[in-house]
């Protein structure tokens, strides 16, 4: 049984398969990269996740991505934003989803950086980008959003070229690599409405979940981490917000 306002320690697949097809209204997430023991920029990466290799073949992690998606598809009522970037590790992430999921593609968005740190490795370009795609069961072949809290007409100019800092993580909680509230903010707010019932199957730091009540909007989380577990939970006051890690 699983509870709302709640985040899970445990591989997200051991969530989603205790959750019923529709049973979420969205899908919010910034899934592993396959950086190996590298940064994007390609600093040592602090070890992180203790329990998932993010060291795959681009192989096994393009299956595991097609995982992923496939139950989050089965779970979802609408939308999924699966925010990516493409790095050494997952060379062709971009090209497979959009192949994979091309019935299913109903937007694509560009985080454009406005402060990329430069590469550690020389001759290598600043990576100054990511995708978000939003991978829906909403009306997919239409552009036009019915599931969705803005209006264009009411004055509301909602654009797929969302140009922002990169993350300093200050106000992640610390996280290495994970989005900024804004972009969770902006999801949140614009792609649902109030008791919406958000899922973020790598929740990191709790960042989706600041989003989901700040807009009163209900959350279930996965983290297999148990160090960004206590982290979100102190980020989130579980005496306010009455969160849970389980």
């Amino acid at each position: 049984m699983i509870e709302l306002n709640t985040i899970y320690n445990e591989d997200c697949l051991d969530t989603i398969k205790k959750l019923e097809n529709n049973s979420v209204d969205l899908v919010i997430t910034s899934p592993p990269y396959n950086l190996g023991n590298k940064s994007i920029s390609g600093n040592l990466k602090k070890k992180s996740y203790n329990k998932y290799n993010d060291n795959l073949t681009i192989e096994q992690y393009l299956k595991k991505t097609k995982i992923w998606i496939d139950e989050l598809l089965r779970i979802t009522k609408y939308h999924i934003f699966w925010n990516i970037q493409e790095v050494s590790g997952n060379k062709g992430i971009i090209a497979f989803i959009m192949n994979e999921y091309k019935n299913n593609i109903k937007e694509t968005f560009i985080w454009a950086k406005t402060n990329p740190p430069s590469h550690i490795v020389d001759t290598m370009c600043s990576s100054g980008y990511e995708y978000i795609f939003c991978i829906s069961k909403d009306n997919p072949n239409s552009r036009k959003f019915n599931y969705c809290n803005f209006s264009n007409r009411k004055g509301d100019y909602i654009k797929n070229i969302l140009i922002k800092n990169v993350n300093t993580g200050k106000d992640n909680g610390g996280h290495s690599f994970a989005f900024g509230s804004w972009l969770s903010d902006f999801f949140v707010y614009n792609f649902s409405k109030k008791n919406s019932i958000i899922y973020d199957p790598f929740m990191g730091s709790g960042t989706t979940a600041l989003s989901c009540l700040k807009y009163n909007r209900k959350f279930i989380g996965s983290e297999i981490s148990k160090e960004y577990c206590n982290i979100a939970e102190k980020r989130i006051i579980p005496e306010k917000n009455q969160i849970k890690i389980f």
